[in-house]
């Protein structure tokens, strides 16, 4: 249970109501033969330890005047110590009082100590007023272990306030996960169709006066990739979309062919389990943008394939190579790699072109490998 503002107010509270008990020392003033004067310095002393007391546990802990903890302390020891002394033993002994609140007021290193010292105190002045070392004993005892116990529920609610606080923390990081993730699904979909999109309008653009024909069917492709992006989108926002690498191979085959570079494709990875599969399909739109937008190619190879547990997609272009800078897709791609345990090299090849490889470990012989190249 969250220790909400509610729940505080109503402990405070709680510990306000314990002056209830003050009715069984103020009973014993008024009907017990004490004189005049006896009677209103008592009720005097309780009166002002009563005030003290719903100070302390309205506006002194956790409250705005906590720095006076430490004073409010002092006086309600005083004003304890008066009173018993004043008081016949057998009229008992309102010691807890002070115990609780040292060991509400300060943090378990220096409440244990000061509870041990009040304890003392508690039976010394027992003592004092004409009780038997039995019962000063005992009531050290009594108050060593009302004193641990409030220690203990201090504790308690510093844990339940750090618990509540780690749990806001949580929730937030778990919403900014989301959010990256859904940015980083929009930026995968959008980047590779708005790719395609620019790369067919300038095709459309030389051809609209020399061939109209093949213009328009450019002007319907572009129509048809925007569609596909619009539904993709909807998907991604609705939380379905899985990709496949099908359907990531024809899409990438299309938009190479607008961009004038052949496409060769080698997919051997028969059945693979959705999320391993929905990773690679994403290595395959990643790659294959990334080709379209920076290599330069003349041809690219797509091979997918399972070896030694683990599915593999490798995309190379025959292009100028060069180290590619990691963009937000490349980073984002990254991110879904390593969450699978699998590893990301990206790298120019010996002579000429550009390597984009994924591997997945499959999930009955995973080794996650915390490993990214680049």
């Amino acid at each position: 249970m969250a220790l909400t503002r509610r729940w505080i107010k109503l402990g405070r509270l709680f510990m306000v109501a314990w002056l209830s008990f003050f009715i069984y020392p103020v009973a014993a003033l008024l009907t017990a033969g004490f004189d005049r004067r006896s009677q209103v310095t008592g009720l005097s002393i309780l009166l002002l330890l009563a005030l003290v007391w719903a100070w302390f546990w309205l506006r002194v802990v956790a409250g705005p005047d906590r720095a006076f903890a430490v004073p409010a302390m002092l006086v309600a020891t005083g004003l304890l110590v008066v009173f018993t002394l004043r008081t016949p033993p057998q009229y008992g002994s309102l010691f807890l009082y002070a115990v609780l609140m040292a060991g509400a007021a300060f943090n378990w290193r220096r409440g244990v100590p000061t509870v041990l010292a009040l304890s003392v105190l508690a039976g010394v002045v027992e003592l004092a007023r004409g009780e038997t070392i039995t019962n000063a004993s005992g009531q050290f005892l009594n108050e060593v272990l009302v004193g641990v116990a409030a220690v203990a529920g201090r504790l308690m609610v510093e844990a339940n306030s750090q618990l509540s606080a780690a749990r806001e923390q949580i929730a937030r990081l778990a919403v900014g996960e989301e959010r990256l993730r859904f940015a980083r699904d929009l930026h995968d979909l959008l980047g590779h169709s708005l790719s395609v999109i620019a790369l067919k309008s300038e095709l459309a653009g030389r051809l609209i006066k020399a061939t109209p024909g093949l213009a328009a069917h450019e002007v319907e492709d572009i129509e048809q990739v925007a569609r596909d992006a619009l539904r993709e989108v909807r998907e991604a926002v609705a939380g379905y979309r899985q990709p496949t690498i099908s359907a990531e191979l024809v899409g990438a085959r299309e938009a190479l062919a607008a961009a004038g570079i052949e496409l060769r494709a080698e997919d051997e990875h028969a059945s693979l389990p959705p999320a391993v599969e929905a990773v690679l399909a994403w290595a395959v739109r990643e790659g294959v943008t990334n080709v379209m937008r920076h290599s330069e190619a003349k041809r690219c190879t797509v091979r997918v394939f399972k070896k030694a547990g683990h599915a593999t997609v490798e995309v190379v272009d025959d292009g100028r190579g060069g180290t590619l800078a990691p963009g937000s897709g490349l980073r984002g791609l990254r991110e879904r790699v390593l969450e699978r345990g699998g590893t990301l090299t990206a790298e120019p090849l010996p002579h000429e072109g550009f390597r984009l490889r994924v591997m997945v470990p499959l999930p009955e012989v995973s080794a996650p490998v915390d490993r990214v190249t680049a």
